[in-house]
């Protein structure tokens, strides 16, 4: 995706802000688009196109460049910094989203 796109899809998901933080806590930066530091980010696909995933706005999420390499091609399941995410489907509405797997505490 090219810089104007990335930085439509910021404001269309984020907004005018210049901070923000993706699903997994990390904070990033409006102007550090495909830029690998403290608050860089991509554009990234939640389920890999090469297991299934298809190339249209339901399947692309803003994350961490730190956060795309450590969740990789894994689905629908995967860790990021110690916790355990799931991707779901609507499949009314045609898109992806990622849930962090809670444990169940039996007290």
């Amino acid at each position: 995706m090219d810089r104007d796109e990335a930085m439509k899809l910021w404001l269309d998901e984020i907004g005018d802000q210049t901070y923000s933080y993706d699903f997994s806590g990390k904070k990033i930066k409006k102007d550090d688009y495909q830029i690998k530091n403290e608050v860089g980010w991509v554009v990234s696909y939640i389920r890999p196109l090469e297991l299934g995933g298809k190339v249209d706005k339901g399947n692309i999420i803003i994350m961490h460049h730190r956060t795309h390499e450590e969740k990789g091609l894994n689905y629908p399941e995967f860790t990021i910094d110690h916790k355990s995410y799931r991707v779901q489907y609507e499949k009314k509405d045609d898109f992806y989203y990622i849930e962090e797997i809670l444990e169940e505490d039996d007290d």
